[in-house]
């Protein structure tokens, strides 16, 4: 009985020692903030691939089979997918340009405000150019792997201010 109270008293004490390291205190801190500043930069780094359409900074960001939900909906789910999507945006708007508003970073998430900002040039599918400026907010929740790899993004975004932007209105529908 004797032995096992002491046994407990010391691994207690071994315990509370460890747990008031101050050593390992500031390493878990600084590894924190490390992790955030490479998630930081991982964002980063994935919205400047959408501004200059930089197929190969999008592959050292993301991982081979990345889902891309946008809206809401399954946008892409491989790399065809997202580099067909990045080939969408920049033919319908040569000059498209994302610019991050403020990332925070929680866990392996960053949640990213973002402003997205082009003139309409080109086709939009099949939608013709105006020529018309838009601009429009965004936010989207990017999670990343332990490899600060990017797995999954779920963007949302206002596309019918974009069409208004270029000049489409809505028209009512017909009620019978």
């Amino acid at each position: 009985m004797k032995k096992s109270a002491l046994l407990f008293i010391v691994v207690f004490a071994l315990l509370s020692v460890y747990c008031m390291d101050p050593e390992r205190k500031n390493t878990d801190v600084v590894h924190a903030m490390d992790k955030e500043k490479e998630l930081k930069t991982a964002s980063e780094n994935y919205l400047r691939a959408w501004s200059d359409w930089d197929t190969t900074l999008m592959e050292t960001t993301v991982i081979r089979n990345m889902v891309r939900n946008v809206n809401g909906e399954i946008a892409s789910s491989n790399p065809s997918g997202l580099a067909e999507a990045l080939q969408f945006w920049h033919t319908a708007i040569p000059d498209f340009k994302v610019v991050p508003r403020e990332i925070i970073v929680v866990g392996n998430r960053t949640y990213t405000n973002w402003t997205c900002t082009g003139t309409h040039t080109g086709m939009f599918g099949h939608t013709p150019p105006t020529g018309k400026k838009s601009s429009t907010e965004g936010f989207s929740i990017l999670t990343f792997d332990d490899r600060g790899k990017l797995v999954h993004e779920s963007a949302y975004y206002d596309l019918l201010g974009v069409m208004q932007d270029w000049g489409y209105t809505v028209t009512a529908p017909v009620m019978e």
